[in-house]
C-alpha cells in the first residue's frame, strides 16, 4: 500500500509544475502579443514620415505638404511622361529595306533576277515639327494640372491648420463645459433634499451634460480626420504641430479690385493649355494631309547563264491624296478647338463672377468678426456669470443658457473665420497669386 503523505506530496508537486507551466505559456503569450501591439503601433504611429523633417513654423507644414503629398507626387509622374512623350515625337522614321529575288529557266538556260530597295522616310507638310509641338502642348496642360494640384493642396492645407487650432479650442471649451456640468450635478446630488426648481435643475444639467457628450465625439471625429490629413500630407503628428498652428488674424489683408478682366487662375491657365493642345491637334492634322514620301538607292542583278548584269538606280513611293485630303480629320480637330476657346472664355467670365461674390463674402465676414465680441471677453463675461451663479444670484437654467450660448457663439465665429479664410485664398486663387502670399 502506497504511503498517504508520498501521494500527497507526488499530486503537490505535479499541481506546482502544472502552475510554472501555465505561468510561463502566459507569460510568452503576454510577450508575443506585447511585441505585436507594440509592432503595430510602430507601423501606425503617426509622425513617423520621413521624408519631412519636423517643422519649425507653419510655413515649413506648407512647405511639406506642397512637396509630398500623395497628389502632387502622382502629379510628378504626369510630368515624367511628358518629359518621355516629347523625345517619343522627336524620332525620326527609321528606313525600310525590301527586297525581291526570284529565279527559273529560259529557254534551257538559268536565269534569276534579285532587287533591293533602301526607302528613307520623309515627312512631308511638317509631320515631325507638329508631334513635337503637341507633345510640348501636353506638357504644358501636365504643367498647368501640377499647377492646380498645387495650389489646391496648399488651400487645404492652410484650411486644414486654421480649422485644426478652433477643433483645439473648442474641444478645451467642451472640456471645461464638461467640468463645469459634473461639479454642478454633483453640488445638486449632495444636497440633503432638492426642491421641485432644484430636481429640474437637476434634470436639465444632466441632459445638457449628455448632450456635451455627443458634442465631443463628434468634435472628436473632426480631429481625427484632420490629424490623418496632416499625417497622409506631410507625416507629421498633431503633438508636432498643434503649437505652430495659425493664430486667429490680428489685422485682415485688404482685396483690392483686379486690374484687368483676365483671369490668372490655375484653373484658366489649364483650359488655356487644353485649348493649346487643340491648336496642335489642328495643325497635327493639316500636316497629316499630306502623303509621307519615301524615297532612296536601288539594285538590281540578273543573271542569264554566265552572263551578269548589275544595275543601280531610286526607288520612289509617294501615296496620292485622291479620295481625301484629311477633311474628315481637320474639322473634327477645329470643332475641338472652338470647344476648347469657348470653354475657356466662359471659365474666365465665370471666375471673374466668382471672385466677386467671393470678395463680398470676404468683406462682409471680417466685417461681422470685427464688430463682434471676441474670445477672451467672452470669456470674461461668462466667468461673471458663472461666479452670479455660484452665489445664488441667478437660476440654473440661466447658467445653462450662458454655458450654452457661450458655445454656440464660439462655433459662430469660428464659421465665421472659416469663411472670411476661405473666400480670401479663394480670391488668391482667382488672382493667380496663390503661391504668392503666405500666412
Amino acid at each position: 500500500m502506497n504511503n498517504p503523505k508520498s501521494s500527497f506530496r507526488a499530486i503537490l508537486l505535479l499541481v506546482i509544475m502544472q502552475g510554472l507551466v501555465t505561468g510561463s505559456v502566459h507569460a510568452i503569450e503576454e510577450n508575443i502579443s506585447e511585441h505585436k501591439s507594440s509592432k503595430e503601433s510602430k507601423e501606425h504611429e503617426h509622425g513617423s514620415h520621413l521624408e519631412c523633417p519636423l517643422p519649425n513654423n507653419v510655413q515649413d507644414i506648407i512647405s511639406c505638404a506642397l512637396e509630398f503629398h500623395p497628389s502632387i507626387k502622382k502629379e510628378n509622374y504626369n510630368l515624367d511622361i511628358s518629359d518621355q512623350s516629347l523625345k517619343k515625337e522627336s524620332q525620326i522614321p527609321n528606313p525600310t529595306l525590301s527586297s525581291r529575288y526570284t529565279q527559273g529557266k529560259v529557254e534551257g538556260k538559268d536565269v534569276s533576277e534579285l532587287e533591293a530597295n533602301l526607302a528613307f522616310v520623309l515627312e512631308l507638310g511638317g509631320k515631325r515639327s507638329s508631334r513635337q509641338n503637341y507633345a510640348k502642348a501636353q506638357k504644358g496642360e501636365a504643367i498647368a494640372n501640377y499647377d492646380l494640384v498645387r495650389a489646391e493642396v496648399k488651400q487645404e492645407t492652410i484650411l486644414n491648420l486654421y480649422r485644426l487650432r478652433q477643433v483645439l479650442e473648442e474641444r478645451n471649451l467642451i472640456k471645461e463645459s464638461l467640468t463645469a456640468f459634473s461639479k454642478i450635478i454633483s453640488r445638486l446630488k449632495n444636497l440633503p433634499r432638492l426642491s421641485a426648481e432644484q430636481e429640474a435643475s437637476l434634470m436639465l444639467f444632466e441632459l445638457a451634460h449628455e448632450e456635451t457628450k455627443v458634442n465631443e465625439s463628434e468634435l472628436f471625429e473632426e480631429e481625427k480626420k484632420l490629424e490623418h490629413y496632416f499625417h497622409i500630407a506631410t507625416g507629421h503628428s498633431l503633438d508636432e504641430i498643434s503649437d505652430l498652428l495659425p493664430a486667429y488674424p490680428k489685422k485682415w489683408p485688404k482685396i483690392k479690385l483686379p486690374v484687368d478682366k483676365n483671369s490668372h487662375s490655375v484653373t484658366t491657365k489649364r483650359l488655356k493649355a487644353k485649348s493649346d493642345i487643340a491648336l496642335q491637334e489642328l495643325e497635327l492634322q493639316k500636316s497629316d494631309a499630306w502623303p509621307n514620301l519615301k524615297i532612296g538607292p536601288s539594285l538590281g542583278i540578273e543573271k542569264e547563264g554566265s552572263v551578269e548584269n548589275k544595275m543601280i538606280g531610286f526607288n520612289i513611293q509617294l501615296p496620292i491624296p485622291l479620295f481625301n485630303a484629311n477633311g474628315g480629320g481637320k474639322a473634327f480637330a477645329r470643332s475641338k478647338l472652338i470647344k476648347a476657346q469657348r470653354s475657356m472664355a466662359l471659365s474666365v467670365a465665370e471666375e471673374n463672377h466668382e471672385r466677386f461674390e467671393q470678395l463680398q463674402v470676404y468683406q462682409s465676414a471680417i466685417r461681422v468678426l470685427n464688430k463682434t465680441m471676441k474670445r477672451n471677453l467672452i470669456e470674461k463675461k461668462h466667468q461673471k456669470i458663472e461666479n452670479m451663479y455660484l452665489r445664488g444670484i441667478i437660476s440654473s437654467s440661466l447658467y445653462l443658457d450662458s454655458l450654452k450660448q457661450k458655445f454656440s457663439y464660439l462655433k459662430s465665429r469660428n464659421s465665421r473665420e472659416m469663411a472670411a479664410i476661405t473666400a480670401l485664398w479663394n480670391v488668391y486663387k482667382y488672382d493667380g497669386k496663390i503661391f504668392k502670399e503666405n500666412i
